[in-house]
């Protein structure tokens, strides 16, 4: 029980590790908004300016 447990949990941290490397990364055209910007100024400065 317990080896084929761990053998479980193994195996799914292969596969999820497999699909997160698979997911295409698409770049923004302008690099993406900095994440700490609200949602209405998408084109603000670091810091909140």
């Amino acid at each position: 029980m317990k080896r084929s447990l761990r053998a479980l949990i193994l195996l799914l941290g292969l596969v999820g590790t497999y699909v997160y490397a698979a997911v295409p990364r698409v770049p923004a055209p302008d690099g993406g908004p900095i994440p700490l910007c609200p949602p209405k100024k998408p084109n603000c400065t670091y810091g909140g300016n």
